[in-house]
């Protein structure tokens, strides 16, 4: 049965089913329908169902990331001033080398976001082509992440000066009151801010990203351990990184909007590791769609709950316009879902060269070696994986793992 059998007639226009697709994430739920398999049949060559339903996947979820990313990009050329322009009167006295650095830094991070959605919504036009696809997702994932992360390692300051002013005494009240050093410093921050705000959806999208990929993947093949693996391994890392945001944002705004929205989203990764016996176990395709979507139920409604107060704490910030919180939660939802499909991409082919040599492996000289490795290690108690994950009830699926 299709995905599109399985729903009433207003859910099965495409916009829709692409957006329940890429929301859902779920290949025990979401399946290519006849008009993409006969697609991806005859202009690809793909006839395997289980490709297929990846492949569909993929469509959906490349084409909600390429329209969040592209509203998001309009919204930023829309906002995009000229440093001249903000300055107003005040541009004379700034420098004109000051004012060249900055429009070039503003530009160059417009053009990151512009190149990203560019990139996604490529991949998304050329979804029936695989390996296309998937290069183009894969550089606008490396492009929005690690392009900007290169330019906020660059000190800019130093290519700022403001000598100019203590000689001057110009720049207005504050110039004369502060001199060039202080406006320097000044400038600094607001640069700083820019660029924490530009990284910032980025990295809020990586982590929950990879471990929404790692649970998609265990649905699409539940007899594998590593996508469990993965969801366990990277949402204590996710809840890491939501508590530097806390304790760096609760001593600028000190809001308990803030503080229980990134409670509630810690909450559900913490979920999953509590959860890590029913992850990192085989399954059938048949019991995979109940065990991960009941773990997914209880880790989204308090991450649903998270985002609803975090929305609210964007929009009551009197420091920041409506149009600026839309562009971050556009770019984050966005991010997430690109995220998911690059992710995706390399954890299918990585479990796949995994498999492979793994294979080999048992069959070498090297397996005598490795084995007696591993046993002088657990003499100390290092290789016990319940104690290393802190839960007792993984032994009894042991069994199971290795039917």
């Amino acid at each position: 049965m299709t995905e599109t059998s399985q729903l009433p007639p207003v859910l099965q226009s495409l916009p829709v089913r692409l957006l329940r697709r890429a929301l859902t994430a779920d290949f025990s739920k979401s399946q290519a329908d006849a008009a993409e398999r006969q697609e991806l049949s005859t202009r690809s060559n793909i006839n395997e169902p289980l490709a297929q339903d990846y492949v569909a996947w993929r469509r959906g979820a490349l084409w909600v990331s390429a329209v969040l990313l592209c509203i998001a990009g309009l919204i930023a050329i829309i906002e995009h001033k000229p440093i001249r322009e903000e300055l107003g009167e005040n541009a004379a006295n700034f420098g004109q080398q000051n004012i060249e650095v900055l429009d070039g830094l503003q530009e160059f991070l417009l053009f990151v976001k512009l190149a990203m959605a560019g990139l996604t919504l490529f991949a998304a036009t050329q979804w029936w082509r695989v390996s296309r696809s998937r290069g183009f997702a894969r550089w606008a994932w490396i492009t929005s992440l690690v392009l900007p992360l290169l330019v906020a390692s660059w000190p800019w300051s130093h290519s700022l000066d403001f000598s100019h002013l203590d000689q001057q005494g110009a720049f207005g009240q504050f110039g004369q009151a502060a001199g060039g050093a202080q406006v320097k410093m000044a400038i600094s921050i607001a640069i700083a801010t820019a660029l924490v705000s530009t990284i910032l959806p980025k990295l809020l999208a990586l982590f929950p990203g990879i471990i929404r990929s790692s649970l998609l993947i265990k649905t699409l093949l539940p007899q594998a351990a590593a996508p469990g693996w993965l969801t366990v391994l990277f949402a204590p890392i996710f809840v890491g990184f939501l508590m530097l945001i806390l304790s760096v944002l609760s001593q600028v705004e000190g809001s308990m909007v803030l503080i229980g929205a990134l409670v509630l989203l810690a909450i559900g990764p913490l979920l999953y590791v509590r959860r890590a016996k029913d992850l990192v176990r085989a399954h059938s395709p048949e019991e995979v769609g109940p065990v991960v979507g009941r773990l997914r139920q209880q880790a989204g409604l308090a991450q649903l709950g998270g985002v609803i107060l975090f929305v609210y704490y964007l929009f009551s910030l009197q420091s920041m316009s409506w149009t600026t919180a839309i562009h971050l939660l556009l770019e984050a939802a966005g991010g997430i879902l690109l995220t998911m499909v690059a992710i995706s991409d390399l954890t299918l082919a990585l479990l796949a060269y995994g498999q492979s040599q793994g294979a080999a492996f048992q069959t070498s000289e090297l397996r005598a070696d490795y084995e007696r490795r591993l046993a002088a290690l657990a003499t100390a108690g290092l290789t016990d994986v319940e104690k290393a994950l802190g839960v007792g009830d993984l032994a009894r699926f042991r069994g199971q793992n290795q039917a």
